[in-house]
């Protein structure tokens, strides 16, 4: 019986050996492999941090942290106790992975550029030349609201067709616009680089 009692223990004893957190591993393997993260934090309303740990203990990590354009932003000191939830292999920590691996792309404006006459119909003059030229990217603001973004297809004397893209690159389809609707076009901005970028990434042709 005392031999019995005896191996009982020396088998509970051992129990606590497999007590390495999730949370633990997945920050240990984003320090040894670079791997990018997304560390979301209680009480905090500005999103997540994306890079990936540089130092690691029982109370604090280091945080190799990256702007959402890719670029290098500084190291963050995060208490673990603060970490809320860990994102990781999702298609954001993937499309950060890109802009990280291609961030000099976005810094390289194209040398397009909208030429516009004196008439009162400069939208229409402004949509013709992105006609012509359906590999830019533009961003319209209709009726002084909403952006829109993407590539025009197709156009008339009153309206035009527009690939959409999302902020992330994601192929919308295709929307239809009054041209007197548009109150502002922007072509070559940065958040429109960024885009494009990613759009390309999505379609394999960077």
């Amino acid at each position: 019986m005392i031999l019995f009692l005896k191996k009982l223990f020396q088998t509970k004893k051992k129990s606590p050996q497999m007590s390495t957190s999730i949370l633990q591993s997945i920050l240990q393997k984003s320090k040894d492999n670079k791997e990018i993260i997304a560390i979301w934090q209680y009480n905090s309303d500005k999103g997540s941090l994306v890079g990936y740990i540089t130092e690691i203990n029982e109370e604090y990590i280091g945080f190799r942290h990256y702007t959402r354009f890719g670029k290098p932003d500084g190291i963050i000191f995060i208490k673990v106790e603060n970490i809320k939830n860990v994102d990781f292999n999702d298609d954001y920590i993937k499309v950060m992975e890109c802009l990280i691996q291609y961030s000099d792309i976005i810094d390289k404006p194209s040398n397009f550029a909208i030429h516009l006459n004196q008439s009162e119909n400069w939208q229409f003059s402004a949509i013709l030349q992105l006609y012509n030229n359906q590999d830019q990217m533009a961003s319209f603001e209709i009726n002084g609201n909403e952006f829109f973004t993407g590539f025009v297809k197709d156009l008339s004397d009153q309206d035009f067709i527009l690939n959409c893209v999302a902020k992330n690159g994601e192929d919308l389809g295709t929307s239809l616009f009054k041209i007197e609707d548009v109150t502002e076009v922007r072509v070559n901005d940065i958040d429109d680089r960024r885009r494009l970028l990613l759009y390309n990434w999505r379609k394999a042709t960077l």
